[in-house]
């Protein structure tokens, strides 16, 4: 009687799944390296931000940088300019203009994007690629006929100047967000919701805007970002410290030669602050409603 032998199987080793590691670190430090050093170098002095080597960590931290902000005629003999004195009211500015924007653009958003799922009339396709070709326009092909128009309305320099431009850039693609999200919401419960005598605004309210939740937050926090990154109209349509938005006030930084870097640093960190605390707030519902949008037809 023989007994075979068994022998070991060689040892793969997973080249493949290495690699992937590898680029998905070499991809992580890409992203998070360049805010990690605006974060540390808002807290450094300025010798210890432009000494070589670079300080990776604060050897002496302080928060000077930030108090400048707070203290805008202690930091104007620093930095000489209008900048920090500004950054304050274009952060207020900023959250007034991207918080109305989100609400005007998911409210006329919902009602549109309701239409396009539930209804079926002639030309709604047309209708929606037309949404999608306004925003195939370069903004600086109508931003000569948007501050004209502005100013004919004595609108320059307002709130409501940004609002309305903003709301126009980010409506078509709220819209086809939403029209593919509510397609995925069942009819029975509007239907269930009919036979316990809800009126229509009372089955959107009560039944059918809850269970959109998902795709109403991922709406409008596009709406959000897209008029708090939004820069060259704020640029043009505003000129005081009333209604510029941090974008351009940030800009005045890199054209002021005596700016600090570490001034600037903190700046940065003040304009990314309020939109990465929303998106971390809503991370789960974001990621829900933006996939959905993307795979529904």
């Amino acid at each position: 009687m023989s007994t075979a032998v068994k022998v070991p199987l060689r040892y793969r080793i997973p080249w493949k799944k290495i690699a992937l590691y590898v680029l998905a670190v070499v991809f992580g430090l890409y992203l998070v390296l360049p805010f990690y050093w605006i974060v540390a170098m808002s807290f450094m002095h300025e010798v210890d931000a432009i000494s070589v080597p670079p300080h990776w960590i604060p050897v002496h931290p302080t928060l000077e940088n930030y108090l400048g902000f707070v203290r805008p005629d202690d930091a104007q003999q620093l930095v000489g300019g209008r900048a920090v004195s500004e950054t304050p009211y274009s952060l207020r500015n900023s959250l007034i203009v991207a918080t109305a924007t989100a609400v005007l653009n998911l409210v006329l958003a919902t009602f549109a994007a309701y239409s396009f799922s539930r209804l079926k009339f002639r030309g709604s396709q047309v209708l929606l690629v037309l949404y999608l070709l306004t925003r195939m326009v370069p903004g600086i092909a109508i931003i000569i006929p948007f501050y004209l128009l502005m100013r004919s309305f004595g609108l320059l320099d307002t709130y409501l100047a940004l609002i309305l431009s903003y709301t126009t850039f980010a409506l078509p693609i709220t819209i086809w967000i939403l029209k593919d999200f509510f397609r995925s919401v069942p009819r029975e419960l509007e239907e269930a919701a009919r036979v316990d005598r809800c009126g229509w605004f009372r089955t959107m309210w009560t039944v059918f805007l809850p269970v959109a939740a998902p795709g109403l937050v991922a709406a409008a926090v596009f709406a959000f970002m897209t008029a708090w990154n939004e820069f060259m109209f704020a640029l043009f349509l505003t000129s005081s410290k009333a209604a510029k938005t941090i974008p351009v006030v940030a800009a005045n930084f890199a054209t002021d030669f005596n700016t600090q870097f570490t001034v600037m640093a903190a700046a940065g960190v003040l304009a990314v602050v309020p939109p990465l605390v929303l998106a971390l707030l809503f991370q789960r519902k974001l990621v829900q409603g933006m996939a959905a949008g993307s795979v529904k037809g």
